[in-house]
């Protein structure tokens, strides 16, 4: 079996970063700074950072991470006011399967692999493992797979990543492009709403395709990095985004969070003057995938003011 798990090294610095705080370091990788945000270790694209990984690095115990900013231009970008969604939205996804060749370890993961993947989707935005209900519906409408061994291991904000997405992208604004490769040193990565004007062609979500239902990463392999990345399509940023600020991630009802969540530890509170302990079982954290179950209310509100903006 091929060990895919990630260890934590040293995210305290690029969450004090965006929090404006100073504290003392505590441990993640660089790709965890990735899906963090704050600090960069990758040139974003176009100069631009994305926002939304999950980062990893070979051995040790697993943890997420990402790259990018907080808005792509070191702003809050706060929630539009729109109407509440009526009925479903049907969200197209066009699932790009990039491989090195015809075996499981070189991604060539099988259509049923991708369409339960958007099952637990659909399940999780439909509030099906608990919380709160968006009204989206991600239906599969295209597959295609690649075999291009540089596309498969495509790092984020590389040459690669940004030929791959030119030469796949399929739909507009309201389209999920969804690309499976091993993510660099990530779990994954999305772009954000408010950028996807620019460069049209580069938007959508990347996951390493072990993390799919089924996949061989021990903790992160019910699909949830996908549900994670699809947030952060819709405009959520990280539960932990802002630290113990008052802004904190622009989200009224998911208490302030200091650091991103390691496994699920219960009663975890990192911010002890807020109101309520971490919101460790939220789809925005950092926590292993057997630990969510939800998003918030206000978070479901948030979406929908980022999809009637830029996607609808």
């Amino acid at each position: 079996m091929r060990s895919r798990t990630r260890f934590l090294m040293a995210f305290g610095l690029a969450v004090a970063a965006f929090a404006g705080l100073s504290i003392a370091p505590a441990a993640a990788s660089q790709a965890d700074l990735h899906r963090g945000g704050g600090l960069c270790s990758a040139l974003p694209l176009a100069g631009q950072n994305t926002f939304g990984l999950a980062t990893v690095a070979r051995g040790g115990s697993a943890a997420r991470g990402e790259p990018g900013s907080m808005s792509g231009d070191g702003a809050f970008v706060a929630a539009p006011r729109g109407k509440k969604l009526t009925g479903v939205v049907t969200i197209p996804v066009h699932f790009h399967v990039l491989r090195a060749g015809s075996s499981y370890a070189q991604g060539n993961v099988k259509e049923s692999t991708v369409k339960r993947q958007l099952d637990v989707l659909n399940r999780a935005f439909a509030g099906g493992y608990g919380g709160a209900a968006m009204p989206f519906r991600f239906e599969l409408v295209s597959l295609d797979y690649t075999t291009n061994a540089e596309w498969f291991e495509m790092g984020y904000g590389t040459p690669a990543e940004r030929e791959a997405k030119t030469a796949l992208h399929r739909g507009g604004a309201g389209a999920l492009n969804v690309y499976s490769g091993t993510a660099g040193a990530n779990l994954g990565w999305a772009t954000w709403p408010w950028m996807q004007k620019e460069h049209p062609e580069w938007d959508g979500i990347v996951i390493d395709f072990d993390s799919m239902p089924g996949g061989e990463i021990e903790g992160f392999n019910l699909g949830h990095t996908a549900t994670h990345e699809a947030g952060h399509w819709v405009g959520l940023y990280h539960t932990f985004q802002g630290g113990c600020s008052n802004s904190g991630d622009g989200v009224a009802d998911t208490p302030r969070e200091f650091v991103p969540t390691s496994g699920c530890p219960a009663g975890k509170d990192t911010c002890t003057r807020h109101e309520g302990v971490d919101p460790i079982h939220n789809y925005m954290d950092y926590s292993t995938d057997p630990c969510y179950p939800e998003f918030s209310q206000v978070q479901v509100d948030r979406m929908n003011g980022f999809w009637e903006l830029y996607r609808s």
